[in-house]
């Protein structure tokens, strides 16, 4: 007797429908597991902090062996090709009073003679190479381009593009590079040079929401002047009620705590109003111009005074410290968090922050000093 044999089933469409749909849940998840967007970002910014480290080694080669001419003092020299030497066709952050940018053409740009966007004769000094590095993408867009300045030391920096490698984010690169800017990845001998100090060597101004590097007074139109004695090597006094914001954004990581710190003083006694203090941070939602204060509102007022919050100055200077970590539910912290042990929050909205100071509040005729604001993941 001869048996049958068994037949052999494929699958059906719903288990074929149902291993395609578990397959590109899988997929997604990889996706975003991985983000190979984030991935080439980092991969950039790896790149760049190799060239500003070999750009760097060089330079000190070159001082070594008795280099004498570095470039001009107060000038940003970047590794953008221009037809004009002072970069006039290119959108660049603003330079405060005295500075200017310099460019060269796309034929010599990357030239090692000194002819190059480094105005250095590389090929005097015993370090060979082919050409001038440049930034992986090297565009005015959003910053990514080199920046090199000078007066007998030098400092050169370069934006990050990966949100991991930002201020205060998990990878945190800028903010603990010993430089005055915690926004930028800043290499050299001299890192207090470049005109965007957040220890107030310079002041660069910007425009509201222009994503540029410098402070906007939001509050009036208030003049400054930038000193120094022997209480600090630099500061910036403010007359007049003020309210400043720094108008780039830095993406906000509620895994990490901030600690943001600010040094004030009151220079002259007001007749009129008062001389309260606040210092914190300006929330921003996800598209990068809603302002997001510690209510949830689109508006200046209000935000999140995490350093101080309105205390008035004395002639003696004041360092205020506050931390930060988290996104309320939904609300932020108004007030000031002087304790890492109870950072504050930022209201559930904010996805990026903007450093922000408050003097002579409010309507007040007298004048502060503004030392520093400085801030570094912990």
């Amino acid at each position: 007797m001869i048996k049958n044999k068994p037949l052999k089933h494929g699958f059906t469409i719903v288990e074929l429908l149902v291993v395609i749909v578990v397959l590109g849940i899988l997929g997604l998840i990889a996706l975003n597991t991985i983000n190979p967007g984030e991935m080439s970002r980092r991969s950039r910014d790896t790149s760049r902090a190799v060239d500003l480290k070999s750009i760097n080694q060089m330079l000190t080669m070159y001082d070594v062996a008795d280099g004498s001419d570095f470039g001009l003092s107060n000038t940003v020299y970047i590794s953008l090709p221009d037809s004009s030497a002072t970069c006039s066709s290119r959108t660049l952050p603003a330079l405060p009073s005295g500075w200017s940018y310099a460019c060269k053409d796309s034929a010599s740009y990357r030239n090692t003679d000194g002819s190059g966007w480094i105005p250095v004769d590389f090929e005097a000094s015993s370090t060979k190479i082919s050409k001038l590095p440049i930034d992986p993408v090297n565009t005015a867009t959003g910053g990514l381009y080199y920046s090199y300045i000078t007066g007998g030391s030098w400092e050169l920096n370069a934006t990050v593009e990966a949100e991991s490698n930002a201020a205060g984010n998990s990878n945190d690169k800028t903010s603990i590079d010993g430089g005055d800017d915690p926004t930028r990845l800043e290499v050299g001998n001299n890192l207090t040079l470049a005109p965007w100090s957040f220890e107030f060597s310079y002041f660069p101004l910007a425009n509201l929401n222009s994503g540029l590097p410098g402070w906007r007074n939001y509050a009036s139109t208030a003049n400054f002047t930038l000193g120094s004695d022997q209480t600090s090597p630099n500061f910036v006094t403010i007359p007049n009620y003020a309210w400043y914001v720094w108008q780039e954004n830095i993406p906000f990581n509620p895994d990490s705590t901030y600690k943001l710190t600010c040094r004030f003083r009151q220079v002259i006694e007001p007749t009129v109003g008062g001389k309260g203090a606040f210092c914190g941070w300006t929330g921003v939602a996800s598209d990068g111009v809603t302002l997001v204060n510690y209510a949830g509102l689109n508006t200046h007022s209000s935000q999140h005074y995490h350093a101080v919050s309105g205390p008035s100055l004395t002639s003696d200077w004041a360092t205020y410290t506050g931390y930060t970590k988290g996104l309320g539910s939904p609300n932020g912290s108004g007030g000031s968090c002087p304790y890492s042990t109870n950072p504050c929050k930022m209201h559930a909205n904010t996805r990026f922050i903007r450093p922000l100071f408050i003097l002579n509040y409010s309507s007040g005729n007298g004048a502060a000093d503004v030392d520093s604001i400085l801030f570094t993941k912990q």
